[in-house]
């Protein structure tokens, strides 16, 4: 066996993707004629030989009436503040209660 001859394994996005047009009881065709989306494309990220890119992945999903969204997996995930002004408030009364720093008066 030679380096071409091995396959990666399926992403399972792309998994998922066949798993929702067959639940939706479509065939490529039948999906190209209601997205637009050439069959063969569509067979080709189906089967992991193509990787969609972001905006035609999220067109695929939009016609099952999904998107994507980001889901933290634990507790250590990156956070983004959507507060800078009330984390920092928070900080400071933290700080305060715990004598750390001076009081300003």
């Amino acid at each position: 066996m030679n380096a071409t001859d091995t396959k990666q394994p399926i992403h399972p996005l792309c998994l998922k993707l066949r798993e929702l047009r067959r639940a939706a009881n479509l065939s490529l065709t039948q999906f190209e004629k209601l997205t637009g989306i050439p069959a063969v494309v569509v067979g080709a990220y189906e089967r992991g030989d193509r990787v969609p890119p972001l905006p035609k992945l999220e067109q695929i999903l939009a016609h099952y009436r999904y998107r994507i969204d980001v889901v933290s997996v634990d507790a250590s995930a990156v956070r983004p503040t959507t507060d800078v002004v009330s984390e920092l408030r928070a900080i400071a009364d933290q700080l305060e209660t715990s004598n750390a720093v001076p009081t300003l008066s």
